[in-house]
């Protein structure tokens, strides 16, 4: 009798990037032109009444491409500009791009780096955990990756020049567009994140703390603070699954 021992192998599914989930990725993002484009509005309207040039606000849009770091920097702005303490916020915010990238690796470790560098440039929040619940469904397609992030760019740099190209100023109705913003991010992600009543406990904790914050506090570190409670609440959470 011959015995034969065989290794486990990974069940870990083989990373795609497909035109059919590149189409799937993008029509669930569409909502995202609206709440991306309104965002970016009011990001541009601010930069025309610090003096910004139409060119430059776009420049800045385009390859920062970041609503907190960009609102962050905004909140420091002053003359002369203090660019050391910009960079260090701005790297403070967006190191949990380290975390982002790290999963995105282990879904999409198997594709070549000139598929997914281009796509990474265009990552967002929202394309991150769209993807992550795509790939739970449907396996990881980095298609879907892609086709999720170009709405909310196109949206967030076109409404940053709209804001050059319209007659609008940055005051009255447009104030509180600016407030309601976050809000209407939320609302627009939520539906395709929810899992169980657990899943807007990260995000209400993000909104509570960033308003407390904002009302007794230093407003410029509101929403950076904000995050780091919501996804405190959210590794408790997975920590406890």
């Amino acid at each position: 009798m011959v015995m034969t021992i065989t290794s486990a192998q990974s069940s870990r599914p083989v990373p795609t990037m497909t035109t059919a989930g590149f189409r799937r990725g993008m029509v669930a993002a569409l909502p995202f032109l609206l709440s991306n484009g309104a965002a970016g509005l009011v990001m541009g309207l601010t930069y025309k009444g610090l003096g910004l040039g139409a060119a430059h606000a776009i420049l800045f849009s385009l390859l920062v491409y970041s609503a907190t770091a960009q609102a962050i920097t905004l909140s420091m702005w002053a003359s002369p500009l203090p660019i050391v303490a910009m960079v260090v916020a701005c790297i403070a915010t967006n190191s949990r791009y380290l975390l982002m990238g790290a999963h995105l690796r282990q879904l999409f470790g198997g594709l070549a780096p000139r598929k997914m560098l281009p796509t990474l440039f265009l990552l967002a929040d929202a394309s991150w955990l769209m993807t992550s619940s795509d790939a739970d469904r449907n396996g990881p397609d980095a298609g879907y990756l892609l086709g999720s992030s170009i709405p909310m760019a196109v949206g967030w740099v076109g409404g940053t020049a709209l804001a050059y190209a319209a007659p609008l100023a940055a005051n009255g109705p447009l104030r509180l567009a600016a407030a309601l913003l976050p809000t209407m991010f939320i609302a627009t992600l939520l539906p395709s994140q929810w899992k169980n009543v657990r899943s807007p406990w990260p995000w209400l904790t993000s909104a509570v703390a960033a308003l407390l914050v904002a009302r007794f506090g230093d407003p410029r570190w509101s929403m950076l603070i904000g995050g780091g409670c919501g996804t405190l609440v959210s590794m408790m959470e997975r920590s406890d699954a």
